[in-house]
C-alpha cells in the first residue's frame, strides 16, 4: 500500500524526535481532500468560504502587476514602468491550527515577504479597493500624515497600522473586510508576541527564519495562500508542529520555553490554553513545570491582558473548563486570575461549563461579595461582570450557609446585577443548591408595592402605609415599608410552599 505524504512525514519526524530537519520534502506537506480521510485537508477559499479573506488574497495574487511609480528606459522596449516583484501571503498561527483540526478559525494571522511600504502599494492599488485609515487607539489628531484619512469602519475594505517597534517603525497592519479582522505582518526575526515592543524590527528572508521566534511548534505552521478561488493545498512545517498537533503535544520552538517565558511571561497563559484544547494536562513535562514556576508571578503583564487571555481559554468551545481551572491551580497561577479563590478538585461539578459568570462564582463561592466586586474590577473585569459574579456567590451562600433565611431576602433581591433568572437557576443547579425556595425567590413579584395610588377623585392614596404609620410615608420610610411588605410576602409564599409540601407528603 502506498504511504501518504503525511505518513512518510510522520515516520521521519518520529525517528528524529520531532526535531526540525533540513529535508525540504519533509517540511512541506500536501493537503488532500479525500472522503473519509484522516489527512489534513486543503484550506479552501471561494465566494462562500472565507469570503472576506478572498479579497485580501486576490490583492496579493496581482501584486506583480503593480507599477512602482517611476519609469526606466529599456533596450527594445523604450520607456517602461517597473513592476513590483510578486509577494507571497501565508496563513499562520492559530488559524492554521484551527483549520487542521477541522475548526473554523476565530482569528486570522497572516505574514508576507512584502515590506510595510509594499503592503501599502498592494492594498492601496485602485483595483484592490482598500482604503487606509487612522490607526486605532492612537491619537493622531495633530499628525498631518493621518489628518485626511477616514476613521476605521467607514469603508468595507480598510487597513491601518497596528504594531510598531520602539523607534516607530511599522511592523504590522490590521485589515478589515466587512468588519472581519485580519492581522497582516511582514515576516520578521523578532518575537511575534503583541505584548512585546521590539527595540528594532528586523525583516526575515524566509518562512523558516520567521518561524524561529514563534512560541510553539503548532503555532509555526504556514499555509501559502496562492489562490483566492479554490484549494490552498500546501502546509509548510519547519518544526514538526503538524506531528505534535496530531499527538496532542505542546512543544516550544527549539524547546526554548525558558527564553519565551523570559521575554513574555504571558506565554504561559497561551500554553495552558493550548494544553486544555489539544493536549494532556496530566502529563505536562517537569522541565516545563519548572519554567512556569519561575515566571508564575507574570511580571509586567497587565491585569487586562491576563483577564483577556484567561477568558479566551475558559470560554473556548473546544477546551475543557474543568481541566483548564485545575491547571491554573496546580501550576500556582489560580491567584493571578482569581485572587482569594480556591476549590477542591474532587468536588468540581460535572456540569461546570466554560462560562465566565458561573465558573468564576464557583471558584469564588467562599468569598465576600464586596471583596469580590473590588478584587475583580482591580484585575481587569468590568463592574457589571464583578457585580454579577458577586451576586451568584451571594445566592450560593444564602442557600448553603443561611438556608434561604427570609430576613436576608430583601437585601439579596436589591443587590445590583444583570443576570437572567435562567442564569441564576443554571448556576444553582450546577452548584447543587437548587431548591423550591429558590423558585419562590425567582418568581417573587413586589412591583405592585408602590408609594401611592390614585383614588377615584384623582388624589394620591396609600391606605396600607397610612394604616401602619397613621399618615403618608415620608423620605426613606417608604423603602423600609416596602422591605417589610415584600419580605412578608416572601415569608407567606414560603409558608404556602411548606403547607403544599406537607400535603404532598401526607398524600404520598
Amino acid at each position: 500500500m502506498k504511504k501518504s505524504l503525511f505518513s512518510t512525514y510522520y515516520n521521519i519526524r518520529e525517528e528524529s524526535g520531532g526535531k526540525p530537519t533540513n529535508n525540504n520534502v519533509t517540511s512541506r506537506i500536501k493537503l488532500h481532500k479525500k472522503e473519509g480521510s484522516k489527512e489534513f485537508i486543503p484550506f479552501t477559499v471561494n465566494k462562500t468560504t472565507h469570503s472576506n479573506l478572498r479579497s485580501l488574497i486576490k490583492a496579493f495574487e496581482g501584486s506583480d502587476k503593480i507599477g512602482l511609480g517611476y519609469t526606466t528606459i529599456q533596450k527594445n522596449k523604450g520607456e517602461v514602468e517597473p513592476q513590483l516583484k510578486k509577494k507571497a501571503l501565508y496563513l499562520v498561527g492559530g488559524a492554521v491550527r484551527d483549520h487542521l483540526k477541522s475548526k473554523t478559525p476565530r482569528n486570522y494571522d497572516l505574514v508576507t515577504d512584502a515590506t510595510l511600504s509594499e503592503i501599502r502599494m498592494i492594498l492601496g492599488n485602485d483595483e484592490n479597493g482598500f482604503t487606509e485609515t487612522k490607526p486605532r487607539k492612537v491619537d493622531h489628531s495633530s499628525d498631518e500624515r493621518y489628518a485626511k484619512l477616514p476613521a476605521p469602519g467607514t469603508k468595507n475594505k480598510i487597513f491601518y497600522a497596528s504594531r510598531w517597534d520602539k523607534q516607530g517603525k511599522e511592523l504590522e497592519v490590521t485589515v478589515e473586510v466587512n468588519g472581519e479582522k485580519f492581522e497582516l505582518a511582514t515576516m520578521s526575526k523578532g518575537s511575534k508576541s503583541r505584548q512585546i515592543t521590539p527595540e528594532k524590527g528586523e525583516s526575515a528572508s524566509s518562512v523558516e527564519e520567521d518561524s524561529e521566534n514563534r512560541d510553539f511548534t503548532i503555532n509555526s505552521l504556514y499555509i501559502p495562500l496562492t489562490t483566492s478561488d479554490g484549494d490552498n493545498n500546501e502546509l509548510i512545517d519547519p518544526y514538526g508542529g503538524a506531528h505534535h498537533l496530531k499527538d496532542g503535544e505542546i512543544i516550544p520552538v527549539g524547546d526554548k520555553f525558558d527564553d519565551r517565558l523570559s521575554e513574555d511571561p504571558s506565554t504561559v497563559l497561551r500554553y495552558i490554553k493550548m494544553i486544555s484544547k489539544y493536549g494532556d494536562p496530566d502529563n505536562i513535562p517537569n522541565k516545563y513545570k519548572k519554567c512556569i514556576a519561575k515566571y508564575k508571578d507574570l511580571a509586567n503583564v497587565s491585569a487586562d491582558h491576563i483577564h483577556k487571555e484567561f477568558l479566551s481559554g475558559l470560554e473556548n468551545p473546544d477546551g475543557d473548563p474543568r481541566k483548564y481551572l485545575k491547571m491554573f491551580k496546580n501550576l500556582g497561577l489560580l491567584g493571578k486570575v482569581y485572587p482569594g479563590g480556591d476549590f477542591d478538585e474532587k468536588n468540581m461539578p460535572e456540569g461546570l461549563r466554560g462560562d465566565r459568570w458561573m465558573a468564576s462564582a464557583w471558584v469564588m463561592k467562599d468569598g465576600k461579595a464586596d471583596d469580590i466586586k473590588r478584587i475583580f474590577v482591580d484585575n481587569g473585569w468590568s463592574k457589571q461582570e464583578a457585580n454579577d459574579i458577586a451576586y451568584l456567590v451571594q445566592m450560593y451562600q444564602w442557600a448553603t450557609k443561611n438556608n434561604f433565611d427570609p430576613e436576608m431576602f430583601y437585601d439579596i433581591k436589591k443587590s445590583p446585577n444583570g443576570l437572567t433568572k435562567s442564569k441564576i437557576r443554571e448556576f444553582m443547579q450546577m452548584a447543587k443548591t437548587h431548591r423550591p425556595e429558590l423558585e419562590v425567590f425567582l418568581n417573587h413579584d413586589d412591583g405592585d408595592i408602590v408609594p401611592y395610588v390614585f383614588g377615584q377623585d384623582g388624589k394620591r392614596l396609600n391606605p396600607e402605609f397610612v394604616k401602619i404609620l397613621g399618615r403618608a410615608p415620608q423620605g426613606g420610610e417608604f423603602e423600609e415599608l416596602k422591605k417589610f411588605f415584600s419580605t412578608k410576602r416572601f415569608k407567606d409564599s414560603l409558608s404556602q410552599l411548606k403547607i403544599k409540601n406537607l400535603s404532598d407528603d401526607l398524600q404520598t
